[in-house]
């Protein structure tokens, strides 16, 4: 059905809107990415830095509690959308290739050797931050804004999986060359959580967001808005959230830190 944007449409504060979006997205079965909404909404307004965006990042260890979130994003989750689980397997074929080797030499550099010249490098004990500083030795960006509109779409959009590699390292004490007996490689996704610039977020109901045929529909009615199943929210863009933020004094961005997958690995690397 298609109504006139006058008599189908009704003027919603930003608050009201940005703040009705969790309640579509649990409506609609996207759990994961309303819990995650969630979490910005209730912080107090914080701007991610952009060093934090980049391939290198800072230290996540100096991080505050509520600057992550480490429990919304499950691996078993995650690695149940195919694209995911194809990114897993790009990753792996590179976990130990020449520039994962090098970076895991000046991780190990400046390790505690001991009279006896071997040292445990990562546990299965340690977080995905805590590895990510110590013990993370490649990255795989998966992702893009033309995926299909579900769960894994409203939470991460364009994420990073990286993987981390534990075991025990030996120095040769004569020629100080090093090798890392490789036991476990560990999977973890991590993405930032914030609205910078104008992306175009959907057209949204309190009841959820519009498909794309749905946004289609919209945008060649000429004016007029294509209802479906609830009340309009309408258009939301990343520039709304900001508006929210100054409006209120929350919207607290933040970085994603998903769970763990560890698999087996039996792996001798050289690493000079």
């Amino acid at each position: 059905m298609i109504e006139n944007t006058s008599s189908c449409q009704r003027v919603i504060g930003i608050r009201d809107k940005i703040e009705s979006i969790p309640r579509a997205m649990r409506h609609m079965g996207w759990a994961v990415s309303a819990e995650l909404m969630e979490h910005w909404l209730h912080g107090a307004a914080w701007v991610l830095p952009h060093e934090w965006k980049s391939i290198n990042p800072p230290d996540p260890r100096t991080l505050s509690p509520s600057q992550v979130n480490t429990h919304a994003v499950r691996m078993s989750w995650a690695l149940s959308h195919g694209h995911v689980a194809m990114a897993m397997t790009r990753l792996r074929a590179k976990m130990a290739n020449g520039p994962a080797r090098e970076l895991l030499r000046k991780r190990l550099s400046g390790a505690a050797w001991g009279t006896s010249n071997r040292v445990a490098f990562g546990s299965k004990d340690h977080t995905a931050i805590q590895l990510e500083a110590t013990c993370q030795s490649n990255i795989e960006l998966f992702g893009d804004n033309l995926g299909t509109m579900d769960d894994l779409y409203g939470s991460l959009g364009k994420a990073a999986m990286k993987v981390v590699l534990i075991g025990e390292a030996t120095r040769d004490a004569r020629t100080g060359r090093i090798s890392l007996q490789v036991t476990h490689a560990g999977y973890y996704i991590r993405d930032t959580y914030d609205f910078e610039g104008f992306q175009y977020l959907g057209t949204w109901t309190k009841d959820g967001v519009l498909s794309k045929g749905q946004m289609l529909m919209n945008a060649a009615s000429n004016g007029m808005v294509f209802r479906w199943g609830g009340e309009p929210i309408g258009n939301i863009f990343n520039k709304d959230f900001d508006t929210y933020r100054c409006q209120t004094g929350y919207g607290g961005d933040f970085i994603i830190y998903s769970d763990v997958h560890w698999e087996p690995v039996s792996l001798l690397l050289d690493l000079c």
